[in-house]
């Protein structure tokens, strides 16, 4: 059982439109006052633990008691909103004892930043004309959306209404559906659709034979602008019109260039995956790349680590095979052609000549080449060099099942297979 997410630009009428910021409005307001609540509780109820413990908060139904303006919301979506918050926190919690990421604190929502709700179906709430491009949605009735998909297989199990910082509308609904995963035969003819690929700050990732995809540093592109538009807000005062004016015409500039590099890393995992059976990729820290070597700009203008995100999924959902090399995997630093590991290079030595067999290795193709050995390897296909590993699953996100790789032989059969997480011992 899979989860998959339909987004589509809608394009409501006024009174629609009126109606979503509505919403909006009162899931803004609920979730900051019973934040409001929870803190006050907090700091008034903080050394006796057992009553705090044993209070009882404001509900979403008393808070539409007080405030009758409240009831003009989808009752749904202020559920919804009370459940974030109760998520948030659960979130925050986790992080502090080491059991998840890190997560900040819940904060207050504001006007004026790109907000949401959630709704979940009920009965025929949420339905979908595929033929007039419509979706019905609760208090909202039939919306008109433009998309070229005809028809997505599953159950619709909620729907989530946006508004960017630019003004604009979507909606993303969530369908359930089967995951039919078939065995692969592990054979030799999967040397051929095995493919390495090294991360790269000038040219995205570089395979084992030395291509790289047609890459444009986006956020330097359009930099020059964006600083222009941004030094107008000194002219303006903060939380005016004008200020606002400005600070929507930078946000239209972030959202063009998000939308142009998730539209270049859709295109090209959709590609690879399309192309290739086995992919193998590298587990980088690229925050930590980014602090450490001062790149920060450089790594986060690349979108590499959503990249690697839709692979695991796409990987999942078209029966391929992922496999991610621990983060201490000396790809670089190996001698690909005789396994040497060159523990003097440098980060600015991009060609170099191994002492041992005296080949002239390229560090980013020679990377690539290791990785392909190194997910041959794992799937029984390949005579490394390197110290065998253990297998381990990786899910590919909360919402998809975890599977297991077993692979016995060379002509095996993996009977049961997803994305690998291979950590060196």
């Amino acid at each position: 059982m899979i989860y998959k997410a339909f987004k589509i630009r809608i394009y409501p009428n006024k009174e629609q439109e009126t109606q979503i910021n509505k919403t909006l409005g009162c899931c803004r307001a609920v979730y900051n006052m019973m934040l409001y609540e929870r803190k006050v509780v907090y700091e008034k109820l903080r050394e006796n633990k057992r009553e705090l413990y044993e209070y009882k908060y404001k509900t979403e139904k008393e808070y539409k008691e007080e405030f009758e303006w409240m009831k003009e919301a989808d009752s749904v979506a202020l559920q919804q909103t009370r459940l974030n918050l109760s998520s948030a926190y659960s979130n925050f919690f986790r992080s502090i004892k080491g059991k998840d990421r890190k997560y900040n604190f819940p904060r207050f929502k504001r006007k004026k930043n790109g907000s949401s709700y959630r709704t979940v179906l009920n009965g025929n709430n949420i339905e979908i004309d595929w033929d007039a491009s419509k979706i019905k949605l609760p208090k909202l009735g039939w919306i008109t959306y433009r998309d070229r998909r005809s028809n997505i297989p599953g159950i619709v199990k909620s729907a989530t209404v946006r508004r960017t910082p630019s003004g604009k509308y979507f909606v993303s609904v969530l369908f359930e559906q089967e995951l039919d995963l078939k065995p692969i035969e592990i054979t030799d003819e999967l040397k051929t659709k095995t493919i390495g690929l090294d991360m790269s700050l000038e040219k995205f990732f570089v395979d084992n034979n030395g291509n790289s995809p047609v890459y444009e540093r986006l956020y330097r592109k359009y930099e020059p602008k964006l600083k222009k538009v941004q030094r107008r807000t000194r002219n303006k005062k903060q939380g005016s019109k004008n200020w606002y004016k400005v600070i929507r015409k930078a946000a239209i500039i972030y959202e063009k260039i998000r939308n142009k590099r998730t539209d270049f890393t859709q295109k090209l995992s959709h590609r690879i995956v399309r192309d290739y059976d086995v992919i193998v990729v590298e587990q980088l820290s690229l925050r930590g790349m980014s602090q450490a070597l001062r790149l920060g700009k450089s790594v986060m203008d690349l979108g590499y680590s959503d990249f690697i995100r839709q692979l695991q999924y796409k990987s999942l959902w078209n029966n391929k095979i992922l496999i991610q090399a621990d983060r201490w995997f000396a790809s670089s630093k190996t001698c690909s052609v005789c396994g040497f590991v060159n523990k003097k290079l440098q980060l600015s030595d991009r060609i170099w000549d191994c002492p041992n067999c005296g080949e002239i290795l390229d560090r980013d193709r020679n990377a690539g080449v290791n990785l392909r050995n190194f997910g041959l390897e794992k799937i029984g296909l390949g005579e490394s060099e390197f110290k065998s590993v253990e297998f381990k699953t990786y899910g590919g996100g909360n919402n998809f099942p975890s599977l297991s790789l077993n692979c016995e032989t060379e002509k095996s059969v993996c009977e049961n297979r997803n994305s690998l997480l291979m950590n060196s011992p």
